[in-house]
């Protein structure tokens, strides 16, 4: 089987690479993804779009991971792969129509503190509870959360609906981020979006799988980030990178960065080919939540007391490494997804 990718994607490489070799901030990159046609590569072909999928999607959520960027792609994302699934027409239609002209859409694979969904009124397609707090979604349009009867959309331009803004952490690194929102309904009108006894299975291996694509461009952007520093900065007259145990920490990263990109290109090549890499999310998730937190701290070591200083680049990667565990879980709750599974 060949995994090398095709020409389409070695163009969306091409064109994410182009952005990026601009040097542009978080709050900077959106219009430039909007600008370049990169919103809308999952947006099926009918409403416009490029009718990509997990795969493109992967290698822009990888590059902007890479590059510790944030902005409202990666639920943008999501909701283009849903939208490609999706058996309600006219909805959608207007949906994807806002999208490609930058509307935000906000993304929760959970309601907030609940371990049960909120139960979708079939008839009347109404919801109430606590969503989020989801990625960007200070900033969104629309909603797309998870139900008993599958994954909904929410226009969140409607009344019944409050807001409360939630901190990230990356908010110490970059105060001006936009602050996360945790919505509460009350009997909202909703659009349900796919249907079938695994509805919500679906909608959270394509959340999770674009997660995990922007979990580990983030390693593989710290690890680059700590082997340059190593290999230009010396001591006792030589460069950090010649001794032992610096030597020794970075490749163990690097073995765990690989393994990383590894899993989450497979889960892309897995959904693009009709499969259900539910399993696999679930272990790259756990691996990325322990030992990718702690290969952060230690490009932190590794980088010194310049690592801990909040205008240099390396803290933006740990911040946004505990956000990406806060949206998709911790080690016990990956963990337990995993053995659930597998059992």
């Amino acid at each position: 089987m060949d995994f090398g990718f095709d020409d389409t994607q070695s163009a969306v490489r091409e064109a994410m690479d182009g952005i990026l070799s601009r040097g542009p901030g978080s709050g900077e990159v959106w219009p430039m993804l909007h600008d370049s046609g990169l919103l809308a590569l999952a947006i099926p072909e009918e409403y416009g779009g490029a009718g990509l999928g997990a795969v493109e999607v992967g290698i822009v959520s990888r590059a902007l991971g890479g590059a510790a960027l944030t902005s409202p792609f990666l639920g943008t994302a999501i909701a283009g792969l849903v939208a490609s699934r999706a058996v309600v027409e006219p909805q959608v239609s207007d949906w994807c129509k806002g999208v490609m002209d930058g509307d935000v859409t906000a993304v929760c694979v959970r309601a907030a503190g609940e371990r049960e969904l909120p139960r979708l009124d079939g008839k009347n397609h109404l919801i109430s509870g606590v969503f989020g707090p989801a990625q960007h979604s200070g900033e969104a349009r629309w909603l797309l959360v998870p139900t008993t009867g599958g994954p909904v959309l929410v226009d969140l331009a409607q009344p019944g609906i409050t807001a409360a803004t939630v901190e990230t952490a990356l908010a110490t690194a970059e105060p001006t981020a936009p602050p996360d929102a945790q919505f509460t309904l009350d009997a909202v009108k909703v659009t349900p979006l796919l249907s079938g006894t695994d509805a919500v299975g679906v909608f959270t291996d394509l959340y999770r799988t674009v997660f995990l694509s922007y979990a580990s461009g983030l390693l593989h952007g710290a690890l680059r980030l700590t082997a340059d520093h190593l290999g230009s900065r010396e001591q006792f007259g030589r460069p950090l990178a010649t001794f032992q145990a610096a030597s020794q920490e970075i490749a163990d990263v690097y073995v765990l960065a690989t393994a990383l990109e590894s899993i989450s290109l497979y889960c892309d090549w897995t959904l693009d080919s009709g499969g259900r890499p539910s399993a696999d999310l679930d272990a790259g998730l756990f691996l990325f939540a322990g030992e990718g937190r702690a290969a952060m701290q230690m490009c932190h070591h590794l980088h010194g007391g310049l690592g801990v200083d909040t205008t240099f680049p390396m803290h933006r990667y740990f911040s946004s490494t505990k956000d990406v565990v806060r949206h998709c879980g911790g080690e016990r709750h990956n963990l337990t997804r995993l053995a659930t599974h597998c059992s």
